[in-house]
C-alpha cells in the first residue's frame, strides 16, 4: 500500500502552526475510512501502518476492532508451537540447524482465509515445550525446556496480535515444564508442571499482561505434572485437570481443581478425568474433550461424561491439541494423521459446533509438524 502523491494522510506544511485536519482517504469522511481500512485483511496490516501516521493511528485505535466486528471483517487465528516437519526441510536447512536442537517456532493458521504463515520476529529462541495462551490480541509464549541444556526455563514472550509486536516480559517465578496454561477472567494462568529435577509442582501463578506482573497464588492440594489447564464456567475460572505426582511418574489422577479468584482457593472436581490421550477444549462454558471414540462434554460430577459429536477422522489418539474459535461456533484440533508413514504427517480438523461435523484440514508440508500448545486470537 502506498499513499498516492500528495494525497492520503499529508499534514499540511505550515509555518510552525497547528497542522489542519487531513482526511484518512481524501474526499471521504473519516468514519467511512474507517470502515474502509477495517476491511483490510489482517495479513496486510503491517503494510497498512507503514502508509502514514492518520493510517497507523486509526488501526492503533481501539475503535478500530468495533469497526472490523461491524463490517464483519474479523479473521480468527490460530497460533501454534510446532515443531518443524523433517520432511520438509532442505539439505540446507539440516546443515544450519543446532545439533541437538529441534527446529521448534510459531506458525499461524488462519481459519477466516486458510492462510498459513510463519510469526515474523518471533523469539530466535523458542523454549522446547513452551505453552502458549491468549488475552485479547495478547498471545504469550511461556516456560517451556530450553532447547541447549534442556532445562525448564521461567521466560515469557508476548505478541500484540494486532500489531505484530513482540515484546519481552516479566518471568515467572519459577521456572517449569508441561504445566496447565491457559486464559481465565483476563489473566494467564500457569498450575502444576515440573522443575529441572522432574520433581512434579503443585504450585500456581497467574500474569496480568496489562500490568507485565506475575501474583503468586496458593498452592493446589497435590502436585500435577503433565496437567491441563482451561477456562470454564463463565470464563474467570481455571481448572487444571489430571496429572501425576512426582512418585506415580504417569499415573494420570481422574481429579482436576479450580481456582477461586474470589476466595483465592482451590477447589476439587472430581470424575473430570478423560481417557489419558483426550485433548480438553472449553466451548462456551462448558469442558469438551476429544478422545478415541468420539467428541464428549462433562456434565456434572454425577453424570460425567456425555457425547456430543464424532471423534474427528483419521485423527491419531494421543496426539491431539484442541482449541475454540470463533466466540464457540468452531472447534480446532491439530494432530498426527493415523496410519501415514512415520507419523510424522500433521494436519487440523475443524469442528462445526452447530453442524456437529469435521472439515480436514492438510496444511503445506512445513507446516505439517507436531504442535505442543495452540491458543486462538479473533482479530
Amino acid at each position: 500500500m502506498r499513499s498516492p502523491r500528495g494525497g492520503i494522510c499529508r499534514a499540511a506544511a505550515g509555518g510552525g502552526g497547528a497542522q489542519e485536519h487531513v482526511d484518512l482517504i481524501p474526499g471521504i469522511p473519516d468514519d467511512v475510512a474507517v470502515d474502509c481500512l477495517a476491511r483490510v485483511p489482517h495479513a496486510s496490516h503491517r503494510a497498512l501502518r507503514r502508509v502514514c501516521r492518520g493510517w497507523r493511528s486509526a488501526a492503533a485505535a481501539p475503535s478500530f476492532a468495533s469497526a472490523r466486528a461491524a463490517a464483519g471483517a474479523n479473521e480468527d487465528l490460530v497460533y501454534m508451537l510446532q515443531f518443524g516437519n523433517p520432511s520438509a526441510a532442505s539439505d540446507a536447512d539440516k546443515d544450519d540447524a543446532p545439533a541437538n536442537a529441534p527446529a521448534y517456532g510459531v506458525a499461524v493458521y488462519n481459519v477466516t482465509t486458510g492462510e498459513w504463515r510463519r510469526e515474523p520476529g518471533a523469539p530466535p529462541v523458542v523454549p522446547v515445550f513452551a505453552q502458549c495462551a491468549a488475552v485479547g490480541a495478547s498471545v504469550a509464549i511461556i516456560g517451556g525446556w530450553d532447547p541447549r541444556s534442556f532445562e525448564p526455563v521461567a521466560d515469557v514472550h508476548v505478541l500484540d496480535a494486532s500489531t505484530g509486536t513482540w515484546r519481552r516480559a516479566s518471568p515467572m517465578a519459577s521456572p517449569r515444564s508441561f504445566f496447565a496454561c491457559a486464559e481465565a477472567g483476563g489473566k494467564i494462568y500457569v498450575a502444576g508442571g515440573h522443575d529441572k529435577h522432574k520433581n512434579a509442582l503443585k504450585t500456581a501463578e497467574a500474569y496480568d499482561p496489562v500490568a507485565d506482573a506475575w501474583d503468586p497464588l496458593p498452592d493446589m492440594s497435590e502436585e500435577r505434572d503433565e496437567c491441563d489447564g482451561m477456562a470454564t464456567v463463565a470464563g474467570d475460572r481455571f481448572l487444571a485437570v489430571s496429572g501425576y505426582r512426582t512418585a506415580r511418574q504417569g499415573g494420570f489422577e481422574r481429579d482436576a481443581e479450580w481456582f477461586d479468584p474470589a476466595a483465592r482457593a482451590w477447589r476439587r472436581l472430581e470424575r473430570v478425568r478423560a481417557p489419558p490421550s483426550a485433548a480438553h477444549v472449553v466451548v462456551k462454558g462448558k469442558v469438551w474433550c476429544i478422545e478415541g471414540t468420539a467428541v464428549m462434554e462433562w456434565i456434572g460430577m454425577r453424570r460425567g461424561w456425555r457425547e456430543v459429536g464424532p471423534y474427528p477422522p483419521g485423527l491419531k489418539a494421543g496426539t491431539a491439541r484442541a482449541v475454540c474459535v470463533g466466540g464457540g461456533e468452531k472447534v480446532v484440533v491439530t494432530g498426527a494423521v493415523d496410519g501415514e508413514e512415520g507419523g510424522g504427517r500433521h494436519a487440523i480438523w475443524v469442528f462445526d459446533v452447530k453442524g456437529k461435523s469435521w472439515t480436514v484440514v492438510r496444511p503445506p508440508p512445513e507446516f505439517a509438524g507436531f504442535v505442543f500448545s495452540v491458543a486462538s486470537v479473533r482479530i
